[in-house]
């Protein structure tokens, strides 16, 4: 981040080797199209010159090891990386380390697809447990917050099932403070579990 900037006003570059979420851009092996075949310009692949130019640009930023640029579109947001200074206004390629981390890389590129062709950022499918892990941040978060259990039921699932059973005997009553007890299992220490994985 720039040094001369406030916490709260410098857009933040993290390092890509330590961000799966970053995506890797280097120009294409691939020749583009001879002129009887030219493509459809929403087929072509962007260029470097075209992405410090893109109307989603938020940040770039050139340093000794590339060009790292970030677009966004509402909350969504992309980190690129362009370790080649000299990609210039040839059409890009993902790279896609095959690594541990793949599925998290894969994601990242197709988010940045997505945003490139104005298509909505598809949800995220979690694992139940990371659901749950969720679920349990959430209800930690309105009760050291001070909400009680019924309003911190009604952010998790909603007014009208909450409202559709007395509270007193509500199964959703007895989740609820299910979720708080192991979200602050989780404060005191329990995320240590989770660490060891």
């Amino acid at each position: 981040m720039d040094p001369n900037l406030r916490a709260d006003e410098a857009e933040i570059f993290w390092l890509p080797e330590l961000r799966a979420s970053s995506v890797i851009l280097v120009a294409s092996p691939i020749a583009p199209a001879s002129d009887e075949e030219t493509p459809a310009p929403s087929s072509i692949a962007p260029s470097a010159a075209e992405l410090r130019t893109h109307s989603k640009l938020v940040a770039h930023r050139t340093s000794d090891d590339g060009q790292h640029v970030l677009l966004q579109s509402g909350r969504d947001q992309c980190q690129l990386w362009l370790p080649d200074l000299q990609a210039g206004s040839r059409p890009l390629a993902a790279v896609i380390l095959l690594d541990e981390r793949t599925p998290h890389r894969t994601e990242a590129v197709l988010r940045f697809w997505r945003l490139l062709r104005d298509k909505p950022p598809q949800r995220a499918e979690h694992p139940p447990d990371l659901r749950r892990i969720f679920s349990l941040l959430r209800a930690l978060d309105g009760h050291l917050g001070g909400a009680s259990y019924r309003k911190i039921a009604e952010r998790l699932f909603g007014t009208a099932r909450v409202a559709a059973h007395p509270w007193k005997t509500s199964s959703l009553r007895d989740e609820t403070i299910r979720l708080v007890r192991g979200g602050v299992a989780l404060m005191r220490g329990g995320y240590r579990k989770f660490l060891k994985k």
